[in-house]
C-alpha cells in the first residue's frame, strides 16, 4: 500500500516519535511510505539520519496554505498515494483538500487528550475532508466525544502507540554506566522523571513530594532527564527544586541520547504531568521493567494500568506516600517492574501497533473502494 504520513511540528515530541516509528515500521512490512515533514525540523533531521523511509519536505504554515495544497496534491499523484495520515490541526485543511482532489483516503491522527474546536469550519472539515480519526487511547477518544457531539463514535478508531520492547529492555550494565556518566553512585536510590522541562510536566510536584524524604532515605537522588525549551525553563525548574529543599540531591541530565541507560539507571519513574498525549516515558520505563508512579491525567492511567501506581494530579501528598512505599520496599519495586514489562509486551509493542494500523488502513481503503 502506498502511504503518506505527515507531521509538520518543528520540535520533537510524542507525535513525532509516533510518526517516525509508524513510517519506518510500515515501510519494513513492505508498504511504500513517504514521511512528510517541515524542512529543518527535528523529525526531518532524525528521519534522514536514521534512514529506513523516504522523506519529503512541505512547509505547512497557517490553516489553509494554497502552496501546501498544490505541493501535497503533486506528491500524492507522483507517489500514487492510497491513504494519507496527518498529525496536526494546521495540516488538516491543506492536506485534506489535496487528498480530496486526488481521491486519497485521509486520516487525522489525534495524539493529544482534548477535543477539536466546535466552529463551523472544523465541523465542515471533519465531515467533508476527513475520512476517519485515529486516537491513541480511550481517554483521548472520550475527550473528543465529550466535546465534539457532531463527531460520531463510529468514525474514531483507537490504536495504542507502540514501544520497541527489544530496544527498551532491562539492562543493568547500561544503567550502571549511565549513573556513572551523571555522577550517581551504585548505592543511590534514584527517582527519575523524563520529559521536556515544561510546566505541564509538573516537576515541582515531584520536588514537593520528595521534600524532607532524604532524612528517611539518605541515598535518595532525583534524576531529571529532558531538554529545556529555553534557559528560562531550565532556571525555573532548578529554582523549584531549590525551593523544595531538594536542589542538592537533584541531577539535571539535560537532553539524553541514551534513554535505555537512563531508564535503567532509575529505581523507579515518576510522571506527575497535568496533561500528556500518551506518556511515552512511562511506557518506555515500563518496558525496561521499571515501576512507574503516574498522575491520573490523560492517557497515563491507561498506560500504567494495574502494573503502576496512580495519584491525583497535583496531589503531592499522595505522590509522597507512594514514593515512600516504593523507596522502602525493594521487593515491591522488583514485582512492579516485572508487571510493567509484561504490560508493555501485552499492549504496547510496535508489532501490535503496526498490525492495528494495517487492519485499519485496509478497512478504510476498502470502504472507499466499496463506495461507503
Amino acid at each position: 500500500m502506498k502511504i503518506v504520513i505527515s507531521n509538520s511540528m518543528m520540535i520533537w515530541g510524542g507525535g513525532e516519535n509516533w510518526s517516525l516509528t509508524a513510517a519506518r515500521g510500515l515501510q519494513s512490512r513492505g508498504h511504500d511510505v513517504v514521511l512528510v515533514c517541515r524542512p529543518g525540523s527535528s523529525l526531518h533531521e532524525r528521519a534522514v539520519a536514521g534512514g529506513g523511509v523516504r522523506v519529503e519536505t512541505v512547509s505547512i504554515r497557517g490553516d489553509l496554505n494554497p502552496s501546501a495544497v498544490i505541493r501535497a496534491a503533486s506528491l500524492f499523484e507522483r507517489h500514487g498515494t492510497v491513504i494519507a495520515c496527518c498529525n496536526l490541526d494546521r495540516e488538516v485543511r491543506s492536506l485534506g483538500l489535496a487528498a480530496k482532489m486526488k481521491g486519497v483516503v485521509f486520516i487525522r491522527r489525534r495524539g493529544s487528550d482534548y477535543g477539536f474546536k466546535n466552529s463551523l469550519r472544523y465541523i465542515l472539515t471533519y465531515r467533508h475532508l476527513v475520512d476517519g480519526v485515529m486516537v491513541n487511547s480511550d481517554s483521548t477518544m472520550n475527550s473528543i466525544l465529550a466535546k465534539n457531539r457532531w463527531l460520531d463514535r463510529s468514525r474514531l478508531r483507537k490504536i495504542y502507540n507502540g514501544i520497541d520492547a527489544g530496544f527498551f529492555q532491562p539492562d543493568a550494565d547500561a544503567g550502571a554506566a549511565f549513573r556513572r556518566s551523571v555522577g550517581l553512585a551504585a548505592e543511590d536510590l534514584v527517582i527519575g522523571i523524563s520529559g521536556s522541562l515544561q510546566p505541564r510536566k509538573r516537576h515541582s510536584v515531584l520536588f514537593e513530594a520528595c521534600s524532607g524524604l532524604a532524612e528517611t532515605f539518605p541515598r535518595m537522588r532525583i534524576l531529571v532527564a529532558g531538554p529545556a525549551p529555553s534557559s528560562g525553563h531550565q532556571a525555573r525548574v532548578a529554582d523549584q527544586a531549590a525551593a523544595a529543599g531538594v536542589g542538592e540531591i537533584t541531577t539535571f541530565a539535560g537532553p539524553v541520547s541514551d534513554m535505555v541507560g537512563c531508564y535503567n539507571a532509575m529505581d523507579f519513574l515518576c510522571m506527575p504531568s497535568s496533561n500528556e498525549g500518551f506518556g511515552y516515558a512511562a511506557a518506555e520505563a515500563m518496558s525496561c521493567a521499571k515501576p512507574v508512579i503516574v498522575s491520573d491525567a490523560s492517557s497515563l492511567p491507561e498506560v500504567a494500568g494495574p502494573a503502576g501506581m496512580i495519584f491525583p494530579v497535583d496531589d503531592a501528598a499522595a505522590l509522597r506516600a507512594m514514593i515512600t512505599r516504593l523507596a522502602g520496599d525493594p521487593a515491591l519495586r522488583s514485582e512492579m517492574g516485572g508487571k510493567s514489562r509484561k504490560r508493555v509486551l501485552s499492549l504496547f509493542t510496535i508489532d501490535r501497533m503496526l498490525d492495528d494500523l494495517e487492519e485499519y488502513f485496509d478497512e478504510m481503503t476498502g470502504r472507499r473502494a466499496g463506495g461507503a
